[in-house]
């Protein structure tokens, strides 16, 4: 499946929404081969203001969507296309995933799509099966290009179209053992990570802000450094600066702590701070 979606801030959903105004589908069997396709145009109404960055990426325009479907006849008309056999639903990465669950709990007040049973993500999967990958996220057009694979007669960024060429890369990698092993439950775990957000931690006496994550030595003598002054928090992390009190060396430190799901990330940087060299002193023309 893919999405296409007008972000605009919305007072209804008390920030900013991404209401999504096309959706595309291409139906898979168990061998991968093509059994049916699903498309619909969302009539907006949240905004009906399409950004210029939305008709710039996708070529989508108001005017296409003033006789489309409401999210909630889009949803109908889907869940009897899925029907209710044994299914799984794949997006490339996760993102279409939580703006599809953004728009549901926003129009039916539910959390849970009650037509997902399982998940993958497309994404992840077919970039762990290609070789000499640089670990980097890969989008859809350059994994046709890795591939080989023609994206002749379809358009980017349209969803009935990137859902196709998803499922041609699909068709391309798969292998069942593999794809069997990262196969998801939608159960009850799957939405708490999915809808958790991680977020940074501004304050030093947080509890899951540890006295350890603040400790640095110096690399010079390896003793352990002193603050010079309280430690302070901009820009997403702590700073602090910092001396050796043996041989005297200054440093300035840098910590961030953000919660996850599955736990705390810290990152820590120390950096010495150099002095400057000497300017050299201006002889006046005239002195001895």
């Amino acid at each position: 499946m893919d999405l296409e979606w007008n972000g605009s801030w919305s007072k209804a959903a008390h920030g900013y929404f991404n209401e999504i105004i096309e959706i595309g589908a291409t139906m898979l069997d168990d061998r991968m081969r093509k059994i049916g396709g699903f498309h619909a145009m969302i009539r907006p109404v949240v905004s009906k203001k399409i950004t210029h960055l939305v008709t710039d990426l996708t070529g989508i325009e108001a005017e296409e969507l003033e006789n489309g479907d409401s999210f909630q006849r889009a949803m109908e008309e889907l869940t009897q296309w899925i029907g209710n056999g044994p299914s799984v639903l794949l997006t490339w990465s996760n993102t279409d995933l939580s703006v599809l669950v953004e728009n549901y709990r926003f129009f039916f007040k539910k959390t849970h799509l009650p037509w997902m049973q399982n998940y993958v993500d497309a994404q992840a999967y077919c970039q762990s099966r290609m070789e000499n990958n640089d670990g980097q996220q890969m989008g859809l057009k350059r994994a046709c290009e890795a591939l080989g694979i023609s994206d002749e007669g379809l358009t980017a960024h349209r969803a009935q179209d990137d859902s196709e060429m998803t499922a041609r890369v699909l068709a391309k990698l798969f292998d069942r053992k593999s794809f069997e092993a990262v196969i998801r439950p939608a159960d009850e775990e799957f939405y708490k990570r999915l809808t958790f957000k991680p977020y940074v931690i501004g304050d030093i006496h947080h509890p899951l802000v540890k006295s350890g994550y603040l400790s640095f030595r110096c690399n010079a003598c390896h003793r352990r450094l002193r603050t010079k002054k309280d430690w302070r928090f901009f820009n997403q992390s702590f700073f602090a600066d910092m001396v050796c009190p043996a041989c005297g060396k200054d440093y300035s430190a840098r910590v961030q702590v953000k919660k996850k799901y599955e736990g705390v990330a810290v990152k820590r940087k120390l950096n010495e701070k150099v002095p400057k060299p000497a300017e050299p002193e201006t002889i006046t023309k005239g002195e001895n």
